[in-house]
């Protein structure tokens, strides 16, 4: 699956409830819950299921990106291949390491 099939996956299960404001109130959460469950085992230790939860989490939080994009008209490979060209810019500049978005 491609992350464009993905995005297609998600937005056929997207609940009619799960508006515009729902997709990105549930993203601040999904990842309140992935950095509250770092911070516990920071404190606690891991536990055996970690990983495995952290990446439940991250495929949460990758919805909530799938169906956000698609509410600004962007399909999740627009999102992917920005990001990559915005990386590979800085790379190439030599100012991957720093502050602001502009650099």
């Amino acid at each position: 699956m491609n992350a464009n099939e993905y995005q297609s996956f998600c937005l056929s299960i997207r609940m009619e409830s799960a508006d515009e404001q729902y997709a990105k109130e549930n993203l601040v959460g999904e990842v309140g819950e992935l950095f509250s469950l770092m911070a516990k085992a920071r404190r606690d230790g891991r536990k055996p299921d970690f990983d495995m939860n952290v990446k439940k989490e991250l495929g949460d939080i990758m919805w909530s990106v799938a169906v956000i994009a698609f509410d600004n008209g962007w399909t999740l490979q627009d999102i992917i291949d920005g990001n990559y060209n915005k990386l590979s810019s800085r790379v190439a500049r030599g100012v991957l390491q720093g502050s602001g978005d502009n650099r």
